[in-house]
């Protein structure tokens, strides 16, 4: 499968700004109608073009884990509504588990899924109306997609170029692709 993020329109940076706030205004309202958690999945996807056929496979992957994950916990999922922009794709998931839980969860969801990294899943409080910081876990900040350092630190200085973070992500797609591979080689020789 061929993966591109050349594939699309890019947008403005009052754009991005428009539909952040759009997303806060979707949240609020979902916490107004059921006045339970809401999981807020967006993309880390550099550059200007947010929506392509690669972001489009990574929203899929995170939707179907996020899925799983909510049916083996035995999470319900209350609600759940996609947006698809040229801004990029969205979701917010309104699930019926405590907060601090749900934000351990989706932390370790980003951490430990292959493509986890490429993943920002907000955890919205219904009672502040405020994300979850995951510095109030004890985890590490978020790494950078290229290298060990802090992803703040190396985005802030502009330390590697677009070409090396798309580098980068395509390499994290088609390691996930792998495994994805060898499970399902796996599957069909145990049937």
């Amino acid at each position: 499968m061929l993966i591109k993020f050349d594939d699309g329109t890019p947008i403005s940076l009052e754009q991005m700004l428009l539909a952040k706030e759009k997303r806060v205004e979707n949240q609020l309202l979902a916490i107004s109608l059921y006045k339970k958690p809401i999981v807020s999945l967006t993309l880390v996807i550099p550059g200007p073009i947010k929506n392509s056929s690669g972001a489009n496979y990574i929203f899929q992957e995170a939707i179907t884990t996020l899925h799983q994950f909510f049916i083996k916990n035995n999470i319900p999922l209350i609600k759940e509504q996609h947006y698809h922009e040229l801004t990029g794709s969205e979701a917010i998931l309104v699930v019926d588990c405590a907060v601090e839980k749900l934000k351990q969860y989706c932390i370790e969801i980003e951490s430990l899924h292959p493509l986890g990294r490429l993943w920002d899943i907000d955890v919205i409080d219904p009672i502040t109306e405020k994300s979850v910081s995951r510095s109030q876990f004890e985890y590490a900040p978020r790494q950078c997609l290229v290298c060990e350092d802090i992803a703040k630190i190396c985005g802030r200085s502009k330390r590697h170029s677009l070409d090396e973070i798309f580098v980068a992500i395509k390499e994290k797609i088609e390691s996930f692709q792998k495994i994805k591979l060898n499970i399902t080689i796996k599957l069909k020789k145990q049937n």
